[in-house]
């Protein structure tokens, strides 16, 4: 028995939901489907069009972490054949009508009696689900749950951990103090898992026991009927308030560290992720100083791969990846192509790492980039404000702009190719703000490219230090890209500036990491990205400092 957890949480659909199969669909409802469509097509032909969707669906949400809302799941996969505006504006009335086909739904046994124990015995209650909370809300049971965490509404789906670290929060607790019950051995298994749940219980639905997904992270417990739950979580009782809990022996946080920190002339690839699981890292990121040899040898079954960093593995050795011109904005279109080749080949290898996110250097423009060394040095001599500082910043400015257009095209004309190649392969995009301003995107350029391209899965990287220079240096709006472009942030690179240098431990310079949480949304991909020379208690005390300020969380 366990006696330190006070929340248990539900999946819905097949756990406290199961559904009455029709073994042949509703006729009626599947007429007004295709009479809604305004289909000239039998019900066998559109069936098998909904079945071609269908395998596309399930190959995209087999990569996926994205909840995808019912109106794009049947606009971009069921009925990707027809017209995709068409389809999205009937998405939820085909939704009720395919649901009403298959046959209805239903409380499971037993369910509402283990509720209300569990609720009288001093547990607080909720679900986690990608089905939609109606079915209980319909139901006598609505006002037992404290926590609705519904996956679509919260832009992640499982078994991402966040939904249910922030299911936990929204409690009030931490994750060790939660149980989850679910029925799918990936989903309901290595998300609780993952975010540091104290017990995780596998409902058979069929009499199955949990897959070979789910080898790496076995529940604590399978059950066939709910009412064993009760037997393994006693009636809570607290005569004085609970000590803190003593700390875990391994203290994982929701963020990633980048392979930027290994120093590879000291560290092996398993003595590098070894040591950063034991700091707190749940993930890494791997960047472009990852050559393909290099790349065999990471153990990504052991240590979870979160993201790649654009070109993984690397095109050119480190020292030289900086003078090359294959990037995605280059005027000469030999190599411009050849940049977007190298970022199919990065999205491939994160496909097959089950990696979520890869970061892009979009590219840089041509011109006098001397001019940005130039205000950088007089930045440094303290002379920021001075006039001949504010006559050499518009001399930059203006040089830049005069030569920025047509990188600017090339880099949308690109991004379209990549995007039709990245879609349905539930990998995310994110366009990384730079160091130098002569690269792209300045905030025009990322307005336009946002405008252009409302994929949820493609969007910005926020890179916190470099926007904090570019702040420091008067060329950019710290909080005016926050304001514009946050709800469109896939990911974050956490380090810190002192002066004008980055890439220091969080805490160490002039960030205000607590402004930077208030806009990071719930699902991004978080990670420390500091230099090689940060000792390792400055990257520990950075790590805690970020998560006092709420830019990561204890898993």
């Amino acid at each position: 028995m366990n006696t330190n957890i006070k929340a248990v949480f539900f999946d819905i659909g097949g756990t406290l939901v199961e559904k009455t199969t029709n073994h042949e669909r509703n006729t009626a409802d599947l007429m007004e489907m295709i009479r809604l469509l305004e289909l000239d097509c039998t019900k066998e032909e559109f069936l098998a069009m909904v079945s071609r969707g269908e395998a596309r669906y399930k190959d995209w949400r087999g990569l996926s972490l994205q909840a995808l809302p019912v109106t794009e799941k049947w606009a971009r996969f069921l009925l990707a054949e027809l017209d995709y505006e068409f389809v999205l504006q009937r998405g939820e009335r085909l939704q009720q009508l395919w649901s009403a086909s298959k046959g209805s739904k239903s409380i499971r046994a037993y369910a509402p009696l283990v509720l209300h124990e569990l609720k009288n015995r001093g547990y607080l209650l909720g679900t986690i689900s990608h089905s939609t909370p109606r079915y209980l809300d319909n139901s006598s049971l609505a006002d037992l749950f404290k926590v609705k965490v519904h996956a679509p509404q919260f832009g992640m789906k499982k078994p991402h951990p966040s939904l249910f670290v922030d299911a936990a929060r929204q409690c009030g607790l931490s994750p060790r103090q939660c149980a989850y019950v679910g029925d799918n051995s990936w989903r309901d298994v290595v998300g609780p898992r993952e975010a540091g749940y104290e017990m995780v219980i596998f409902l058979r639905n069929g009499g199955g026991d949990p897959g070979p997904a789910a080898e790496m992270m076995q529940p604590d417990l399978v059950i066939s009927d709910l009412r064993e739950i009760l037997d393994y979580l006693p009636q809570r009782v607290e005569t004085e308030p609970l000590q803190p809990l003593a700390e875990p022996r391994e203290v994982l946080y929701d963020a990633a560290l980048s392979t930027m920190w290994w120093k590879k002339e000291e560290l092996s690839a398993e003595a590098f992720f070894t040591r950063g699981r034991r700091i707190g890292f749940a993930r890494f990121e791997l960047n472009h100083q990852i050559p393909p040899a290099l790349l065999e040898k990471i153990d990504h079954q052991r240590f979870s791969i979160g993201s790649l960093h654009d070109p993984c593995p690397a095109l050119v050795p480190a020292k030289k990846l900086e003078q090359t011109d294959v990037q995605i904005t280059s005027l000469d279109e030999t190599l411009r192509q050849k940049g977007v080749d190298v970022l199919k080949r990065t999205i491939e290898q994160a496909c097959r790492m089950r990696a979520r996110l890869v970061v892009v250097h979009p590219g840089r423009t041509t011109g006098d980039h001397s001019l940005d060394d130039q205000l950088r040095d007089l930045f440094r001599e303290g002379k920021k404000g001075s006039l001949e500082y504010e006559q050499l910043k518009q001399s930059v400015i203006a040089n830049r702009a005069e030569r920025a257009a047509p990188h600017l095209q090339q880099c949308l004309e690109s991004l379209r190719e990549i995007t039709r190649f990245a879609d349905g392969s539930g990998v995310m995009i994110g366009l990384e703000n730079r160091f130098h301003y002569y690269e792209l995107p300045v905030f025009e350029e990322m307005s336009k490219i946002m405008d252009e391209f409302t994929q949820p899965w493609l969007g910005w990287q926020f890179d916190v230090g470099h926007l904090q220079v570019h702040h420091q240096l008067g060329l950019m709006s710290f909080t005016g890209w926050l304001e514009r472009f946050s709800s469109r942030i896939v990911g974050v690179h956490l380090h810190d500036v002192i002066g004008i240098k980055d890439h220091q431990a969080p805490g160490c310079g002039e960030v205000d990491y607590e402004l930077v949480a208030r806009y990071l949304p719930a699902g991004c991909y978080r990670t420390l990205e500091v230099d090689p020379s940060v000792p390792e208690e400055e990257l520990v005390r950075g790590l805690r400092l970020l998560s006092q300020s709420g830019c990561i969380h204890k898993i």
